[in-house]
């Protein structure tokens, strides 16, 4: 039988795991709810986003965004408000317009521009102009809810449109609506091909609507390699960040081929930094199929961003500004196991340079993403780098790798 002190050793063994179990679940509560307090948006956020959104929708109507950007840099001097005021909706007057214009690049490639000597006197590009106005923002922000803008324009805009409706619902994969044989209906869908069917998403779906066993003709497991309009409908889906479609595809393929054809376009879809959602899917799941290769092929976005930010003398603030929104982006979309093997990449580069240059943001920006064990091999390299050149920006940076290191441990 057990003594005395046997049993109260026992005890006070489990009352030492019962208090480190709570204190990991309080250190992920109070996580969780930093979390939650860094989503909701500040309440000048909320006014002036507002506020920009009104104007952009009240004063586009048909109008070109260059001829818009230009009356928004007079229309805040005719404002009696307050400078910082007047900062802040400028800057978010900039972000509706960003936000139009890559909406608005977004689809372009949804036309199919005619040859020369049938081509009209208003490109067929310029129909997007009269669906400004009509743009769906979301809540508390500046950017644009694509998938509820299409939905809208579907159901209103295009409600007698069934060209531009059938090419909304193939961008994206709206198959309630591509599948609906009384709005869609053979005969329309042969004069569909003659109009659209040299695009690759929709002659992906048209091939698909007419063959029997429908998606099982192009997502087999037996075949050694995927469908080409399987192949040419992702790629288009990837390169101009057509989320859901992306999703769908995703869904029917299998490893092998997800692998192969993701890879083809991750290096093209880092450097040029502009789809968020259909950044993330990709870069998540390519890190579960093939991390290593993933993380070598992103590799060269992310320091060709970093070296033109600290390294490009000659360039202005503007575009300075330009390459450290686009390394944020980058770090912001990016998921955790490809953000953690960014930094360890070429024993902490990026880390240190960021040190060694006075990179404050983007030093915070990276050592928020390193793991415990990640902090400690770094500081190793920060303190050497430190040693030979004592600074007082260098001290602060290392103050607060310090502190990181504390915290984490």
């Amino acid at each position: 039988m057990a003594t005395r002190n046997q049993i109260l050793a026992m005890n006070t063994q489990l009352d030492l795991k019962k208090k480190k179990s709570l204190r990991k679940d309080l250190k992920k509560e109070e996580a969780v709810e930093e979390e939650e307090e860094s989503k909701v948006p500040k309440l000048a956020d909320i006014c002036s986003s507002s506020i920009a959104t009104s104007i952009f929708k009240s004063k586009i109507r048909w109008r070109k965004l260059t001829d818009l950007a230009f009356e928004f840099r007079y229309y805040s001097d005719d404002l009696k408000v307050p400078n910082p005021i007047r900062k802040s909706l400028l800057e978010a007057m900039d972000n509706v317009l960003a936000e139009a214009k890559r909406w608005n690049a977004k689809h372009l490639e949804m036309f199919i521009e005619p040859a020369k000597s049938k081509r009209r006197a208003l490109p067929k590009s310029e129909l997007l102009r009269t669906f400004y106005s009509h743009l769906i923002f979301k809540q508390y922000s500046c950017e644009i809810d694509d998938v509820a803008t299409c939905s809208h324009l579907i159901s209103t805009e295009c409600k007698n449109w069934p060209l531009m409706q059938f090419q909304f619902a193939c961008l994206y994969a709206k198959t309630e609506l591509i599948y609906d044989d009384w709005k869609f209906n053979k005969y329309r869908l042969s004069c569909f091909r003659k109009q659209v069917g040299d695009h690759p998403v929709y002659d992906f779906w048209l091939t698909m609507m007419a063959s029997l066993d429908k998606d099982r003709h192009f997502f087999g497991s037996s075949r050694r390699l995927p469908n080409q309009k399987v192949s040419q409908c992702f790629l288009f889906a990837i390169r101009n960040g057509y989320l859901q479609l992306v999703e769908y595809i995703w869904s029917q393929l299998s490893d092998r081929d997800r692998e192969s054809i993701g890879l083809i376009e991750w290096r093209n879809m880092c450097l040029r930094a502009r789809d968020g959602p259909a950044i993330s899917f990709l870069c998540e799941n390519l890190c579960k199929m093939n991390a290593l290769g993933t993380c070598r092929i992103a590799w060269a976005a992310f320091f060709d961003a970093f070296q033109h930010l600290i390294h490009n003398e000659q360039s202005d603030d503007l575009e300075k500004n330009q390459f450290r929104r686009k390394f944020g982006f980058l770090m912001k979309h990016a998921c955790p196991t490809l953000r953690e093997r960014l930094v360890r990449h070429h024993h902490f580069r990026l880390i240190c340079d960021a040190f060694r240059y006075n990179e404050q943001e983007i030093f915070t920006l990276l050592l928020d993403s390193m793991s415990p064990d990640d902090v400690a091999s770094a500081r190793e390299h920060i303190d050497r780098i430190f040693d030979r050149n004592k600074t007082k920006g260098g001290d602060r940076l290392r103050r607060s790798m310090v502190r990181r290191q504390q915290t984490v441990q």
